[in-house]
């Protein structure tokens, strides 16, 4: 069974399309929803667009198209919700689904935990206006935490943290971050695997220093990195790292200047849950809603 599947966050769009049994990405687009719906109150015109010549280009592809959207359109009243997707309906002839929190984590989880790991680990979901976090230990979920928090929160604060070098102090960055956990978790974590975004891609262009993955053997989880190297890896990309120079050579700019607030966020919970070791992965909710997809076809066959 061949479909599209598209998630569209806060700020970035990502397509897979399924082929047999195998995910593969379509990349992403940069569409910052949140950034302008604090501007406008409203979902842009302009953000609209770009999505629905999204949605056209990926209908050359493969026409049976799945579209989820996260936190910026859970945070709709219920009039700006149906005006939404009778919207979406009628420009691109799909159905948008508005996923929760806890959905997302649960969607997100199922291709992030590798269960033949069996000691603390801990999931992040990173987005640009909401973090999830599930825990596991000897295999089972012990814990689920859902902060209102994300990579905005960093950069409007912090607005130097988008530009070449960063000016603001790191410790008051953190404490600041820090301050936003208003439930902190109770379990610990040796481990942190990050998903909700692109980290390999991110971990590889920022040439951080990544290992073969001595926990378990899964090929969406390929590396590891201590976080010892991680702490010393961040000083640089803040305060040593041209971040003009890295947007340039990868025609990514808009994706690059949030990953700083991204590695804040991975920072505030690795210190929390106590973390030794960070599995950077490019696992999104997608892998999860495409075994669903997958398993409703097969219960209607």
């Amino acid at each position: 069974m061949e479909f599209i599947i598209v998630e569209i966050g806060s700020t970035n769009t990502k397509a897979f399309i399924n082929k047999g049994e195998d995910l593969e990405s379509l990349g992403f687009v940069t569409i910052e929803f949140k950034d302008n719906f604090k501007k406008e109150n409203k979902i842009a015109d302009s953000d609209k667009e770009k999505l629905f010549n999204y949605i056209a280009e990926l209908k050359k592809k493969c026409t049976n198209i799945y579209v989820y959207g996260t936190s910026v359109f859970r945070n709709l009243d219920d009039e700006a919700k149906k005006l939404w997707l009778e919207e979406f309906r009628n420009r691109t002839g799909y159905d948008f689904t508005i996923v929760s929190s806890e959905k997302e984590n649960r969607y997100t989880t199922y291709g992030a935990f590798d269960k033949s790991y069996k000691g603390s680990i801990a999931i992040m979901i990173g987005g640009g206006a909401s973090t999830e976090l599930a825990i596991f230990d000897n295999g089972e979920l012990v814990e689920e935490q859902f902060y209102n928090f994300g990579v905005t929160s960093a950069t409007d604060k912090f607005p130097d943290i988008r530009s070449d070098k960063v000016q603001s102090d790191y410790k008051d960055m953190l404490e600041y971050m820090k301050s936003l956990i208003d439930n902190p978790a109770e379990h610990k974590a040796d481990v942190l695997v990050l998903a909700g975004g692109d980290h390999i891609y991110f971990a590889e262009g920022a040439k951080y220093p990544i290992q073969k993955n001595k926990f378990y053997d899964n090929k969406l989880h390929p590396y590891y990195m201590e976080i010892a190297d991680c702490d010393k890896e961040d000083q640089k990309f803040f305060y040593e790292t041209s971040l003009d120079e890295i947007c340039h050579r990868t025609n990514k700019e808009s994706w690059w200047r949030g990953v700083r607030g991204m590695r804040l966020c991975v920072k505030t919970l690795c210190d929390m849950l106590d973390v030794k070791y960070v599995i950077p992965t490019s696992i999104n909710m997608i892998y999860g809603i495409a075994e669903e997809i997958k398993n409703e076809n097969r219960d209607r066959s």
